[in-house]
């Protein structure tokens, strides 16, 4: 009976023992949630790299375009104007990164840095977005005339603009449509997903703040 007794004490101190090795800290979750946060930061920084390529791409294209097309003052004109509205998202995304290259991931500062961010970050998707679904339809508008010069040699400076407004009108309509679809896709494939771990993050951080 003894035995037995001391069988099950032991048995006692060894499960004990066992759960304490096995448990998660507070300190260790924490330290999982670092770890996700840097990690959402890395793909933050690389689709932010992929917006500044794109706006420069399309910048420096354009401004090419202003310069060696010199007989047709209208392109000049709308390449100026791509230029233009392109030029702002540029120092955007610039600054942008800027701030996300600057942040110092720890556990001692995880709770404002995941509130900051998701604040940044919110507000970036919310400005991409309606900027973009003013800019969709201007967007496919302009191509169309960019398609006339660069695929067909058509110096639009000539163009019977009286014929073209219908296609314009339709073009504007096509795009400001398409754009609210490629746009929900877009921000939801670019930014959406790190929002959301993001946000995951910071409600697990707050469960084992209150739980402590």
């Amino acid at each position: 009976m003894m035995n037995l007794d001391s069988l099950k004490d032991t048995w006692k101190v060894y499960a004990a023992q066992a759960a304490a090795e096995h448990q998660v800290t507070e300190h260790q979750i924490t330290g999982l949630l670092k770890a996700r946060t840097e990690n959402a930061l890395t793909k933050l920084r690389r689709n932010i790299y992929f917006e500044l390529v794109v706006q420069a791409f399309t910048v420096i294209l354009f401004g090419v375009c202003a310069v060696l097309v010199k007989e047709d003052t209208a392109f000049q004109v709308l390449c100026v104007v791509v230029m233009v509205v392109c030029l702002p998202f540029l120092g955007y995304f610039w600054a942008r990164l800027s701030y996300v290259k600057g942040l110092n991931v720890t556990t001692a500062n995880l709770r404002s840095t995941l509130r900051n961010l998701i604040e940044m970050l919110t507000g970036l998707t919310k400005l991409y977005f309606w900027t973009n679904m003013l800019l969709a339809p201007i967007g496919l508008a302009v191509g169309q005339l960019a398609y006339l010069k660069l695929a067909k040699g058509i110096n639009i400076s000539h163009l019977p603009w009286e014929q073209m407004y219908l296609r314009l009108i339709i073009g504007f309509v096509i795009g400001a449509v398409l754009g609210y679809f490629f746009l929900k896709w877009y921000i939801r494939q670019m930014f959406g997903g790190h929002l959301k771990a993001l946000k995951a993050a910071y409600s697990e951080l707050e469960s084992v703040e209150v739980a402590a």
